[in-house]
């Protein structure tokens, strides 16, 4: 079966050419599998959030590519890239990034409404159920705690049925008890969606519980533990 999610020798250098150059990644050779859970793991620096943003095309190689369904992300318009962002990706990031003057629901339905489509009513239900948080829709983020937030970042992410998940630290700003919570109703969701769900984490609690782990030290991969 093709991967929905390929590197080949994929780099990042920043500030190229100069005394200040810095190698993020090197070389780095990945495949992800439709519908597996991924984590990313390694010490503050190594390059997993890096690794993150290039498979989600927020930001560019150095050289090297990302394939997605085996076409190459990075050949694509600028404008292209932005349609393929909303389409086949969902992000899920630490701080949450919800706007703060529109509502929960508002919030979910962004991506649908930025490529000027509207919701599927019976997915966006099952979401909101899964999530546990249908009674959460009329209020703005300053109303919720950090974990209603964070559920309806996941649902936002969700909202316009991408086949990947991208995750950035999803659970480094909640308690234990909640992180956990939120974690499960996040591997469910993405479990019963059928999507791909790649999530870096420095917590190796949560990263034990992904089928494949990925370890990153200094740009490169130095282990990959599978389990099925």
């Amino acid at each position: 079966m093709e991967p929905i999610l390929q590197t080949i020798e994929l780099r990042k250098t920043y500030s190229p050419g100069t005394p200040q150059a810095m190698e993020a990644l090197r070389g780095i050779n990945l495949s992800f599998e439709r519908g597996r859970y991924y984590a990313i793991v390694g010490k503050s620096g190594c390059g997993k959030s890096t690794l993150l943003h290039l498979l989600g095309a927020l930001d560019v190689p150095t050289s090297g590519k990302v394939l997605c369904e085996g076409e190459d992300v990075f050949s694509r318009s600028r404008r292209e890239l932005a349609i393929f962002r909303r389409r086949q990706i969902g992000f899920v990031f630490q701080s949450y990034n919800l706007l703060q003057e529109h509502t929960a629901l508002e919030n979910i339905l962004m991506p649908l409404h930025l490529d000027g489509r509207e919701a599927d009513e019976d997915y966006l239900n099952r979401i909101l159920k899964l999530l546990e948080i249908g009674n959460l829709l009329n209020k703005y983020p300053a109303q919720l705690s950090g974990g209603e937030q964070q559920r309806v970042a996941i649902a936002r992410a969700m909202a316009a049925k991408p086949a990947i998940v991208l995750a950035d630290e999803p659970t480094g700003n909640l308690d234990p008890k909640t992180s956990q919570q939120t974690l499960s109703l996040l591997k469910d969701t993405v479990a019963q969606m059928g999507q791909t769900l790649i999530l870096v984490t420095h917590d190796m609690d949560v990263a034990a519980q992904a089928q494949e782990q990925i370890r990153i030290h200094q740009g490169e991969i130095v282990e990959i533990t599978r389990r099925d």
